[in-house]
């Protein structure tokens, strides 16, 4: 049986043809045996570790010195090089530096080396670190997030849904399909009287919190937004008239059954709902949106905590028996 020092010597003498090329690497480099022991490396791999060459040429196993984990992976990147017999790129590797307990993000990409039964005598691995990079990308993704929603809610502000309301009629248009575009509006019935009852905090609370049971309650499709005070929005992708108003009773009876408790205080809570959608694509965001808000505006004059719908002949009260069914004509 071969001894591991042997195998290491065939490993290194096929090494020996790219040697020169890897002393340009600008990135870290390590040659990996099958063992996971390190045994040749360039200071960009010092660098990243933050450690003396002198202990790199101590490292038994990879492992004790960096940590890999790959997303949605049971295998560490390592694990996953010395089992493929082909090269490999992995990106989005997270590593841990053992001596400092600093965090990396890698891309890693491997070359194995076989021996002449095919078995793997090990691999050069050339490791990328982006932790700068993806921090920096991060600041940008959670500064992009910021500027289209809104703080307190986190629901997308109205710029950012209008916007989004124009260009999915503008492809609409392009594309000659008919917009199945819904609009459901909601205003939080006597929300004056819960800030002036328990304070402004408990109006915040309870704005944030119905923000979540939207969010809970809607599909991944649909896009919900803050319209402005305590008017909420939700634009409904891929829908019909039922669909609309079955989705806006679920969304009110969510609200309804839900319990607000601020201070140790319960706050009883109910939203009213208008209703409308696109009925061509020749209608204006401002058109569809004046419908839905007088359907707000009769259901706010009509008993509150109740949904009103109009597609396109007049007003009239949702009951959840008996919506608008397509099949039917009503």
């Amino acid at each position: 049986m071969e001894t591991s020092t042997t195998l290491d010597s065939r490993f290194i003498d096929q090494f020996e043809i790219h040697r020169d090329f890897t002393r340009i690497f600008l990135d870290a480099f390590i040659l990996l045996n099958h063992e996971k022991k390190v045994l040749k490396f360039n200071q960009m791999f010092c660098n990243m570790l933050g450690i003396r060459a002198v202990d790199a040429r101590k490292i038994a196993n990879i492992e004790h010195a960096l940590k890999t984990e790959i997303p949605s992976s049971q295998q560490s990147a390592f694990d996953m090089i010395l089992t493929s017999a082909t090269p490999l790129r992995i990106d989005e590797v997270h590593g841990l530096k053992i001596a400092s307990g600093e965090e990396l993000q890698l891309i890693i990409s491997s070359f194995p080396y076989m021996d002449s039964d095919g078995k793997v005598l090990g691999a050069c691995v050339v490791m990328r670190d982006v932790t700068a990079e993806s921090n920096l990308q991060g600041k940008y993704k959670e500064k992009a997030i910021q500027s289209v929603t809104d703080p307190l809610t986190t629901l997308f502000t109205r710029r950012y849904f209008e916007g989004f309301m124009d260009k999915e009629l503008e492809r609409c248009r392009n594309t000659g399909v008919s917009p199945s575009m819904g609009i459901l509006m909601f205003d939080l019935d006597k929300f004056k009287t819960v800030n002036d009852t328990y304070g402004h905090q408990a109006g915040d609370y309870v704005l944030s919190e119905t923000s979540k049971i939207l969010k809970a309650t809607a599909r991944k499709s649909d896009i919900l937004g803050r319209y402005g005070g305590e008017e909420l929005i939700c634009i409904l992708l891929g829908t019909t008239p039922r669909g609309c108003c079955i989705a806006a009773e679920k969304f009110r009876q969510a609200i309804h059954n839900a319990k607000f408790i601020f201070d140790g205080k319960h706050i009883p809570v109910s939203t009213s709902v208008g209703v409308s959608m696109f009925l061509s694509g020749i209608e204006t965001r401002e058109t569809v949106l004046a419908r839905a808000d007088k359907c707000l505006y009769s259901a706010k004059h009509n008993g509150r905590n109740v949904v009103y719908a109009d597609f396109g002949d007049g007003d009239f009260r949702v009951d959840v028996l008996h919506v608008p069914d397509e099949n039917s004509g009503e």
